[in-house]
């Protein structure tokens, strides 16, 4: 501001003057997260010179920053006017930078909107621009926005690798700050990891940088950081602290989309701290402000939220009403996350076509060359020449074909890919349409009367604990669609680690707690602290969640879960052990065929998808292990897998 006013001092002060409005512009970026009013006031200011003085640089700049800040206030149709405006001068002037920012905040609105293929494409129209001029700021900044969209994909390695290369990038140009913002964005990733330790040094090292150059609004997300670490270690009285911290610098600078993942955070901490009331006043806020800055993830994540904590509170048709929003957002991005798998295959084929092209134009130049050769040569009658030449062009064309017949093997394999990604579409499309429409129907006729007032009281309370739990069956059934849908388009990717498995399996049982309880059932874990696998961490989580999920459904009201371990010679033998109903031997025989989508309805009526044991099944073998059943009708069921133990590389 000190600037500003000594410009304003100077003799012929003028304020059309092209200095003055990019002064503007700069203090006006300085002001977006905190002082929001001002970055207004001073980005109009700015526009309206700009306009009147016929300053194409200035008002292309102005333009972009107005965009941001309308995409920051969650108003997106404005801010896509304005950048749209933005880019068309741009092209027409050549300006080069102002294009990237343009696109880039094109990006990035469409990423906050949940438009993650669209996003991409702009950040990488951006990026290409950017190496292109050597711009190694935003070369930085464009990097690190790609690693969130693949973050939000769970692709967490290759999200890493974008930000390694950003952080270089900053490193080698001195800048501090940028490189301390992609190492905060590297922390997030290793906490969803849930490598705690790495998560924790990484963003430490952020806050004493944000700290000593009073970068106060990444000072904010660090403190979420910190907090959603020790959330994840369920250390609840903790992370509320970092939370607070956070909670006061978004009320000092007014740090709006701050709020959305603050008051998520707190309202998960109260939950877990049992105080209810608080939870609820956090998870409403968290809502709202998500839903005022239009933040898809946020406002899924408060969906869940405040799912469990009405749930918690015996509050089950808002817990029901949450779950269901949840559950459509859910549904939203799965099939985003999808098409964006199709589109880069699509991508993946038009770039093979690219490279027949160029080998075709290659061969028409290799002719061309041997048309002028023969000619220039004839007349000299040199035998050797003529054969030398030749051979090396036989050589280069024999070459040539090679290459082209290789590329059309790859098209057709691609091809079949396509086909195959078209199967498991169809074949995913089928089994919601076979197992969603149900549930989903009752639940609509089901609003439908309590909207009508056709049900009493007493009717809503003996139906709305079934349709809980049809709703808690659907969440199941949708995350293991979601995780077979992937496994059939990309493979099972293996990436093993040394994990305690006691941790692990008392993470999943108090998952399944809420739904064992429900029932009456005891869920007990046998297994000894410090024993220590080598198998893949999400894939083992879903083979427990599947099989406890399995036991507790099939088990009646005050039954009995057990969950033990036995050491072999070079591998664990886990057994998930219930004293349900058990099944008949012809039922064992089919139980873990992946062609088998048939669903079966537990002793509460729960329903899957039937799609959990054969994914189980592909996980285990995955990780080198086996699985298999022994069960009598109306005595129980054991479900028995083996997995590696501990590496010794790796301890």
């Amino acid at each position: 501001m000190n600037k500003l006013k000594e410009l304003k001092a100077s003799e012929n002060f003028n304020p059309e003057s092209e200095p003055y409005i990019d002064l503007l512009v700069i203090l006006a970026n300085e002001y977006y997260t905190y002082k929001p009013d001002s970055t207004f006031i001073m980005l109009d200011e700015a526009y309206e010179l700009s306009r009147k003085s016929n300053y194409k640089l200035g008002r292309s700049k102005t333009l972009n920053s107005l965009g941001n800040y309308y995409t920051i206030s969650g108003n997106l149709e404005k801010a896509y006017e304005l950048l749209q405006e933005s880019l068309l001068i741009a092209n027409e002037y050549s300006l080069q930078r102002e294009k990237i920012d343009a696109i880039n905040f094109i990006g990035l609105a469409k990423w906050q909107e949940g438009k993650n293929g669209l996003a991409l494409t702009n950040f990488l129209a951006a990026l290409s621009i950017a190496n292109e001029m050597n711009d190694v700021l935003m070369m930085g900044i464009l990097n690190d926005n790609i690693a969130l969209l693949y973050d939000d994909y769970k692709d967490y390695e290759t999200a890493l690798s974008f930000n390694e290369k950003s952080r270089k990038i900053s490193i080698a140009n001195n800048l501090d700050v940028s490189a301390a913002e992609t190492l905060l964005n590297m922390s997030v990733i290793y906490r969803k990891q849930k490598k705690y330790a790495l998560a924790n040094k990484s963003v430490d090292e952020c806050i004493i940088i944000f700290k000593n150059e009073n970068i106060i609004d990444w000072l904010s997300y660090s403190y979420n950081n910190k907090g959603s670490i020790a959330l994840n270690q369920f250390k609840y009285k903790e992370g509320l602290e970092w939370f607070k911290k956070a909670e006061k610098i978004c009320d000092e600078i007014d740090l709006t989309i701050g709020y959305t993942e603050t008051y998520g955070g707190m309202a998960e901490a109260y939950l877990g701290l049992s105080n209810l009331e608080m939870a609820e006043f956090y998870g409403l806020k968290a809502l709202k402000v998500s839903e005022e800055v239009i933040f898809f993830e946020n406002v899924k994540s408060s969906n869940a939220v405040l799912s469990k904590i009405y749930y918690e509170k015996g509050d089950l048709l808002k817990a029901y009403k949450y779950q269901s929003e949840y559950l459509k957002l859910f549904e939203k991005s799965a099939s985003e996350e999808y098409q964006q798998g199709l589109g880069v295959l699509k991508s993946k084929i038009e770039f093979e076509e690219q490279k027949k092209q160029l080998i075709g134009e290659n061969e028409a130049a290799i002719a061309k060359q041997k048309r002028y050769i023969f000619a220039g040569f004839a007349a000299s009658l040199v035998l050797g020449l003529f054969l030398i030449l030749f051979y090396r062009n036989q050589k280069l064309q024999k070459k040539f074909n090679t290459q082209l017949q290789e590329k059309q093997v790859a098209l057709v394999q691609r091809e079949s890919e396509l086909q195959e990604a078209n199967d498991t579409k169809d074949k995913l499309f089928s089994v919601i349409a076979h197992d969603l429409r149900g549930p989903i129907n009752s639940f609509h006729s089901l609003i439908k009367l309590y909207v009508e007032n056709t049900l009493s009281k007493d009717e809503m309370d003996q139906i709305l604990p079934k349709a809980l739990r049809d709703i808690n069956g659907i969440s199941d059934m949708l995350n293991n669609l979601l995780v077979w849908a992937k496994t059939q388009m990309s493979g099972t990717k293996i990436k093993p680690s040394n994990l305690d498995l006691s941790m692990l399996v008392n993470e999943n049982v108090q998952l399944m707690n809420p739904l064992a309880q429900n029932k009456s059932i005891t869920i007990i874990n046998n297994i000894p602290d410090n024993i220590i696998s080598y198998s893949d961490h999400d894939h083992l989580d879903i083979i427990l969640r599947n099989l406890i999920g399995n036991a507790i459904k099939f088990t009646n009201t005050k039954g009995q879960v057990n969950i033990n371990i036995k050491k072999l010679t070079d591998q664990y033998q886990v057994e998930i052990k219930d004293n349900g109903v058990g099944m008949s031997v012809d039922t064992q025989a089919t139980l873990f065929d992946k062609n088998n989508t048939k669903s079966t309805y537990g002793t509460n009526n729960e329903k899957g998808t039937g799609l959990g044991l054969s994914l189980s099944k592909e996980m285990v073998e995955s990780n080198g292990g086996e699985i298999w059943v022994e069960s009598k009708l109306n005595e129980g069921t054991s479900f028995f897998f083996t997995i590696p133990l501990k590496s010794q590389n790796n301890s």
